[in-house]
């Protein structure tokens, strides 16, 4: 299925790749990071090693439920997601040096898929180790949680390829009904979730907002190809495990062969791909960094100037503006939204008052939070503004005759400001129907915004030290497809302390103070605060005084 030649190709570029990175690591400063992440990962490794060494005996916890109940559903909407957002594409195309390389040779297309598809799987197989690992102790066992993982992932790239592979041959209304069906999907299982969360008699807990959440018709209709994967990760060695994973192998040798035998078109798509990257490179260069349309930039900016501020105030104005240009109306329209949520809830609380549960109503406001989190989550990672922005864009800000720490400051504003606009559209109809005070609300409310700040400020700095980005397209080795999942890995380990600090602080003021939303929010939040300066500092100074080698971005 694989030609030699393109075995030769993978294995060279593993070597250059990890050259590259033992390059780094000789470096002092590549030094004091790479010991800085093995504390990171030890750090968040310390909770899962100390619940294996202190369990008795090996009992499933309640987590381990929410798992089975609620992966199942999240693989089904992230294969949605990619569906949607055609994130095929973007998996299944090279690099120009791979595309010269491969075309070059005697290659058929079954030989180039063959090599895109290790070469992913190269990235994926260690980190759904260390997932494995991290999770263990809420599995059946560290060879199901393995698999299930690994070929859970597997299965959700390839329904992409297949998604992809299939656009040439379908016309554009075929593909418009299919996305369309996606997300129609998607958001049928949203509204049941949120009927069946409200309509929950008992007292909340996590198993039971899960079983609200995933245990619907749809939600279990549509997620039923993907429950052989979550039954392997929470199964102990033996019979059960062994049938999930057949019938998990079964499925993605399907969709595999599938691939196979539509993958006509698969060279021209590769070099589409390429030529999409020229011209946007091309596109950059002339100015036009964002794609905006002509019309649109004609348009005179909403935003007025901020103030100096030390240098700040021109970085977090270009930082803010480029957010604004690349999400569109998506910032307003999110708050229109939640206005309109708000005054609807307002209007049907006092038509009728009993329907949502007192505990929803509790609860309302770190409830949206969460969802809020997700939810910019999702959309920062792609947002691409700060230093995680292509390295091509960033370098005129070190020319700039402004302090490091300004920048790194600055250069936070994007991201922290499309996450603070999500969390107040979910929060606002949140707060309206609140029993909590005033006072409590706005406290949970500061907490959340202290969380989005911090985790702008450690994508920022994740990106500046180590040079990864959340969505890479720098030089291709066989890591390509997993530096995405990489820099999320990573990302998760560096705000466990942030977040462990922040727990201690909210419960040594709930200690002092009583335990009441309003002190241990604003402890929580003061503490995740703490961190930034410090790590604007670091971040800065790296950026400023980095020379950068290539396009890493």
């Amino acid at each position: 299925m694989i030609d030699p030649a393109l075995t030769r190709l993978m294995q060279m570029l593993s070597r250059a790749a990890f050259r590259q990175a033992w390059r780094l690591v000789k470096r002092p400063s590549g030094a004091f990071f790479a010991v800085f992440m093995l504390g990171m990962v030890g750090f968040g490794m310390m909770p899962t090693v100390m619940m294996i060494l202190t369990a008795d005996q090996p009992t499933p916890s309640a987590f381990a439920r929410v798992i089975a109940d609620s992966i199942p559903v999240l693989m089904y909407i992230a294969a949605a997601a990619m569906v949607t957002t055609n994130s095929g594409e973007a998996l299944l195309e090279l690099k120009p040096a791979e595309l010269q390389f491969v075309l070059a040779g005697p290659f058929t297309n079954s030989h180039i898929l063959s090599y895109r598809l290790l070469t992913l799987a190269f990235g994926w197989l260690p980190i759904s180790g260390f997932f494995a690992v991290f999770m263990l102790p809420h599995l059946g066992s560290f060879l199901g949680g393995f698999l299930g993982i690994s070929s859970g992932g597997i299965l959700i790239t390839m329904l992409a390829f297949q998604y992809t592979l299939l656009k040439p041959r379908l016309s554009p209304g075929v593909l418009r009904a299919i996305r369309l069906a996606a997300l129609t999907s998607v958001a049928v299982i949203v509204i049941e979730a949120a009927g069946r969360v409200i309509a929950v008699e008992e007292s909340y807990s996590i198993t039971v907002v899960s079983r609200a959440i995933n245990g619907g018709p749809a939600a279990w209709g549509l997620s039923l190809p993907f429950r052989p994967f979550a039954t392997v990760m929470t199964s102990d060695l033996g019979i059960e495990l062994l049938v999930g994973q057949l019938i998990g192998l079964g499925l993605i040798t399907g969709v595999t062969v599938s691939c196979y035998r539509t993958n006509r078109g698969f060279s021209e798509l590769a070099v589409e791909g390429v030529a999409r990257r020229q011209k946007k490179l091309e596109r950059i260069r002339g100015g036009n960094v964002y794609g905006i349309s002509t019309r649109k930039a004609e348009r005179s900016q909403m935003l007025p100037a901020f103030g100096w501020f030390g240098g700040v105030g021109p970085v977090a104005w270009s930082q803010i503006t480029s957010a604004i240009r690349r999400t569109g109306r998506l910032v307003p329209g999110i708050i229109v939204l939640g206005i309109v949520a708000a005054i609807t809830a307002a209007a049907v609380l006092q038509i009728f008052p009993d329907t949502i549960p007192d505990a929803g109503r509790t609860y309302a406001v770190p409830i949206a939070l969460g969802a809020s989190a997700y939810v910019g989550f999702l959309l920062s990672i792609t947002s691409q503004t700060g230093f995680a922005a292509s390295a091509r864009l960033l370098t005129w800000y070190q020319t700039l005759p402004i302090r490091p720490m300004a920048i790194a400051a600055g250069m936070v504003s994007g991201s922290a400001t499309l996450l603070i606009a999500i969390q107040i559209a979910f929060c606002l109809p949140a707060l309206v129907i609140s029993t909590q005070s005033v006072v409590a609300s706005l406290s949970i409310l500061f907490a959340g915004v202290a969380f989005s700040l911090a985790f702008a400020t450690m994508t920022n700095f994740i990106a500046a030290v180590t040079g990864l980005r959340p969505m890479p397209s720098g030089t291709p080795d066989v890591f390509q497809g997993a530096r995405a999942l990489v820099f999320m890995m990573i990302l998760g380990l560096s705000m466990t302390p942030i977040l462990l600090l922040a727990v201690g602080s909210a419960a040594v003021a709930g200690a002092l103070f009583g335990f009441s939303w309003t002190y241990c929010s604003i402890a929580a939040g003061l503490a995740m605060l703490a961190w930034l300066p410090a790590l604007w500092w670091f971040s800065g100074m790296r950026f400023v005084h980095h020379e950068p080698v290539g396009d890493t971005a």
